[in-house]
């Protein structure tokens, strides 16, 4: 893949690798960089036909958290090492790990270097010395900010060093001994030749005899190796320097990140959402459990039904027991025991003009007036049925 399609093929990740990663928050790492891990192993697996030496490598990739509790990880190869001068693995718990070092030398891995190591934002090591690497170098990699040592020596790339990798500003060391087929000049922004200083990273800046005319500036405190800068033995480069690319890279890992925030913030709108429709369908129940429903039966005629409430409700705003209808007879029968107690109750009539009947009881209690219910008066007719009554002149 061409580095100026990257981006398509960026964009593409987010719905084939990123969609099942994206939910990890109990590991240590971070999950863009899950994402971009899960990249790099399936173009791996991919471009050299799911070679054997590869799915050893990715044997130990397991589990949400490649960084782990320590500096060399637990994942083989991925790292997490110190960022900006912070030891990462001393972090709290709930602060994310970045992805610093990719570190998988001498394994005779075949195929061409991952352009998906692109997608690492973080990244300051990549180490892949000693390997079957063939094929051009990825341009992509000229634009990861972070980077400070490139370790591809002893591959078999071919073509020439992108013009873009001049752009590496934080790069230190850079070494690409042993590709014999690897060609052309190296871009003037990256390091100068290297320089040897044999043991100079134990006492620099001190002179040391074994460094003839160097004064060891160019060693640096996060390796021990004794010559630092830009070493192309045993290759086709002679040394002569060339422009940088004047034009920025396209940067995959800004493109990456972009689609991989806005498919977070997308879901976790879609997590907010089902928690308040969950909460708004609870609420909705406990309302409907505690509250008293009523439904006319027919409206034409005022008969009112009530609904019992909930066996666990301690205290019904109002329940009434109706009583069956009595059967019509030709004979009145006789008072009903407690209508001695309504002799004195007025009359009282619907608003169908039909007469109340009392006394009638609700609750136990006998009652020889209209009862208010739902801002409406109700009394019982001769047949037993409930109806509004008439306003109480």
């Amino acid at each position: 893949m061409h580095f100026s399609k990257f981006a398509v093929a960026a964009a593409a990740l987010v719905a084939a690798a990123s969609a099942p990663l994206a939910v990890v928050v109990e590991g240590a790492t971070h999950p863009q960089d899950l994402a971009a891990l899960a990249k790099f192993k399936e173009e791996a697996l991919k471009m050299s036909n799911n070679d054997a030496r590869w799915r050893k490598v990715f044997e130990t990739w397991v589990g949400d958290d490649p960084c782990g509790a320590d500096w060399h990880g637990e994942w083989h190869g991925v790292q997490c090492r110190e960022l900006q001068g912070v030891k990462q693995w001393t972090l709290p718990d709930n602060v994310y790990r970045r992805v610093t070092n990719m570190h998988i030398p001498e394994w005779g891995l075949p195929g061409h270097l991952p352009e998906s190591l692109c997608l690492f934002e973080m990244l300051e090591e990549l180490d892949f010395d000693e390997n079957e690497f063939e094929g051009t170098l990825p341009a992509c990699v000229g634009c990861l900010p972070h980077l400070r040592e490139i370790d591809i020596e002893d591959n078999k790339f071919t073509g020439t060093i992108p013009r873009e990798w001049g752009n590496l500003k934080n790069l230190v060391e850079f070494e690409i001994d042993g590709n014999e087929l690897l060609a052309g000049c190296i871009p003037e922004g990256l390091p100068k030749d290297a320089e040897w200083c044999g043991d100079c990273w134990s006492t620099c800046p001190s002179y040391d005899p074994y460094c003839g005319s160097y004064d060891c500036k160019s060693c640096v405190s996060w390796t021990k190796d004794p010559e630092i800068g830009t070493s192309y033995e045993n290759t086709r480069i002679k040394g002569e320097r060339c422009p940088n690319e004047p034009n920025p890279p396209v940067c995959p890992w800004e493109i990456f990140k972009e689609e991989f925030e806005a498919q977070q913030a997308e879901q976790e709108e879609q997590r907010k959402q089902r928690a308040l429709e969950a909460q708004r369908r609870f609420q909705e129940e406990e309302k409907e459990s505690l509250t008293v429903r009523s439904v006319e039966a027919d409206p034409s005629t005022g008969t009112f039904l009530i609904e019992a409430q909930k066996e666990a409700e301690p205290e019904p705003e109002v329940e009434v027991e109706v009583e069956p209808a009595a059967p019509e007879k030709e004979e009145a029968e006789p008072a009903s025991p407690g209508a001695a107690a309504c002799g004195d109750a007025k009359p009282r009539l619907t608003i169908d003009n039909e007469e109340c009947v009392f006394p009638f009881t609700v609750m136990d209690q006998v009652h020889c007036d209209c009862i208010e219910h739902d801002n409406d008066s109700w009394c019982t007719v001769a047949d037993g049925t409930w109806k509004k009554c008439a306003p109480d002149n």
